[in-house]
């Protein structure tokens, strides 16, 4: 049976539901955003969501996908060209960018998606609709691709504009875990990173990254592979067209600071972001693109 599509409404805002045999994936039109993924052997969803998540216009909701584009984190921590080429943007900047607030445009759904190795997908494109008086000229394009042992999202920007334009983003990963403080990420090991937690100074890596108060970093350099332990419940995550991963968990010193966000949730939850962040940006020159990508693959089909 072919995979199939479905729209629906979650409070406020619109959904599509892919549905096959195999997995279950559903999609706000609201931010392009990812907010469940599921297989049938599979945890109940690959994604974390809080449970006081609100589903309203104009809010991003807390989980899942959040796309952070075309400027990452607070805009004056962004380096100066990239302030520079969104110096006259009318949207608001403050806070990783605008398209998270934004609703998409279906362009194309394929139920039947095979690639070179025989592999079979859905696929899903949604498109940010052309916005009027919005400088500089970016399109942004959003493509998932679904299996029974996977997931991906590719974020192509391109400049449309007559000028070089400079910008930073993430794809903003929430990954559950049943308890943070038994939680490891491998594959950072001797990698350089930003402290956003101590004033921004350059740190190394030392072994596994581990869990024992908040933490705020972006890796540099990051390497294209990472796994999130344990392995019975947590994924593996290839990025490509990123160079910095950043990692965070708020701990409960910052918990009650942030919006849709319960308490104890930070014991059950970190951020895995693929990214062009802080001194890793984006330039694309007139008429050119750039894909950043991230897919989750589930340690048990391995």
């Amino acid at each position: 049976m072919l995979p199939t599509l479905k729209h629906s409404k979650i409070d406020e805002l619109d959904a599509l539901t892919i549905t096959s045999p195999d997995y279950t994936a559903t999609v706000l039109l609201q931010g392009a955003q990812l907010i469940h993924f599921s297989t049938r052997t599979g945890p109940d969803n690959w994604l974390w969501v809080s449970d006081k998540a609100e589903y309203k216009v104009g809010d991003s909701v807390r989980g899942g996908v959040p796309i952070c584009w075309p400027v990452f984190g607070q805009f004056e921590a962004n380096p100066q060209q990239v302030k520079d080429s969104f110096a006259d943007c009318r949207f608001d900047l403050k806070q990783h960018g605008f398209a998270r607030n934004q609703i998409f445009d279906v362009d194309l759904f394929n139920p039947l998606h095979v690639n070179r190795r025989l592999d079979h997908f859905s696929s899903l494109t949604l498109s940010l609709p052309k916005l009027e008086d919005f400088h500089p000229k970016l399109g942004l394009q959003v493509k998932f691709l679904f299996s029974s042992y996977s997931f991906s999202i590719a974020l192509t920007t391109t400049n449309h504009s007559d000028e070089t334009v400079h910008f930073s983003q993430a794809l903003h990963t929430y990954l559950p875990t049943g308890d943070i403080e038994q939680t490891t990420i491998k594959g950072l090991d001797q990698v350089s990173y930003s402290d956003a937690l101590d004033n921004w100074i350059t740190k190394t890596q030392q072994g596994e990254v581990t869990f024992s108060e908040g933490v705020d970093r972006i890796y540099h350099a990051a390497p294209a592979l990472i796994v999130v332990e344990p392995r019975a419940s947590l994924p593996q995550i290839a990025s490509k067209g990123s160079n910095s991963t950043v990692i965070w968990n708020p701990w409960h010193t910052k918990a009650h600071e942030i919006s849709q966000f319960g308490a104890e949730d930070y014991k059950k939850m970190l951020c895995v972001e693929t990214a062009n962040a802080h001194l890793d940006t984006v330039s694309l020159t007139p008429g050119e693109s750039h894909e950043l990508s991230v897919e989750i693959m589930h340690l048990a089909f391995f």
